[in-house]
């Protein structure tokens, strides 16, 4: 999970500069005016870079991707807040703009970002500088989730551990190594009952089409190059399972087909490549 100094490291970068792409198309799911600015130059650099070397469709293909699953989460956490849940606790939160961006229904939470210090003082710059104020219903939790005490750290920052939760935890599963991935789950497992995780998960390429698996293997090839390795894939079955050993009582999951079903049943220009998929645990 390495950064780059100074900055968010490049799936952080390669996410937000998905959600600008889907927010310009026709109809998106979800319009991140954020998303841009806070992926700073670097994000301006890709987002030029994959202009000029992706197809429209590929393009269009690759924004939803990252819309969908934000999307997802944030129907999630609205959902929640009609079931009375006060906090939102963002593991990994990178350049995640809910907070800023959804006052409707940030209004109604205590919301606790948790990243790397360096990650966060680069985030809260870019966001002065774009004129974004940070709510006072904001907590940024600096500490690294592989290594870090984050029940301690959440506590110092005010959170209610009574109280039921709502957590996500996108594109943070497959940087984990198994122990810290665990260590993770069983805190929140361990939450007060009626809490609930939002979280995606990356399937091995035996799960997968041949192209969608070559796809795979790029990524993840990229991705050790840029310093950030792919550490844990899963099963479906074997993701459920570990939830349920982390404290969960129940496991819904959502693929390719349920999520184009859900978002884009009335369209056929969707398509997502099944790489990964999401999963909601109920504590």
């Amino acid at each position: 999970m390495a950064e780059v100094e100074g900055g968010p490291g490049h799936t952080a970068t390669l996410a937000a500069v998905g959600r600008a792409f889907h927010s310009q198309g026709d109809r998106p799911l979800l319009v991140d005016h954020l998303a841009l600015g806070l992926a700073g130059e670097a994000g301006s650099v890709l987002l030029a870079q994959l202009t000029s070397q992706l197809p429209e469709e590929s393009r269009q293909s690759f924004g939803l991707a990252f819309a969908i699953r934000a999307r997802f989460v944030e129907d999630a956490v609205q959902a929640a807040i009609q079931q009375g849940i006060g906090q939102y606790v963002i593991l990994g939160a990178g350049l995640d703009s809910f907070a800023y961006r959804r006052a409707d229904l940030s209004r109604y939470l205590k919301v606790f970002e948790v990243d790397r210090a360096a990650s966060q003082v680069w985030k809260r710059r870019r966001l002065e500088e774009m004129g974004v104020a940070i709510p006072a219903s904001v907590a940024f939790v600096p500490v690294d989730v592989e290594t870090g005490d984050t029940r301690q750290r959440l506590a110092e920052a005010g959170f209610d551990f009574p109280a039921p939760t709502i957590v996500s935890a996108i594109a943070l599963t497959q940087y984990l190594a198994r122990p810290a991935l665990e260590k993770v789950l069983e805190l929140v497992g361990s939450l007060a009952p009626g809490s609930r995780m939002v979280i995606t998960y990356v399937v091995p390429a035996t799960e997968l089409s041949e192209l969608a698996a070559a796809g795979l293997a790029w990524t993840m090839s990229q991705a050790a190059e840029r310093g950030e390795p792919f550490l844990s894939l899963f099963r479906p079955s074997e993701f459920d399972e570990l939830l349920k050993r982390s404290g969960f009582s129940r496991v819904e999951h959502a693929g390719s087909a349920e999520l184009l079903q859900m978002y884009l049943a009335d369209r056929s220009d969707g398509h997502l490549t099944g790489i990964e998929r999401l999963a909601i645990g109920w504590v």
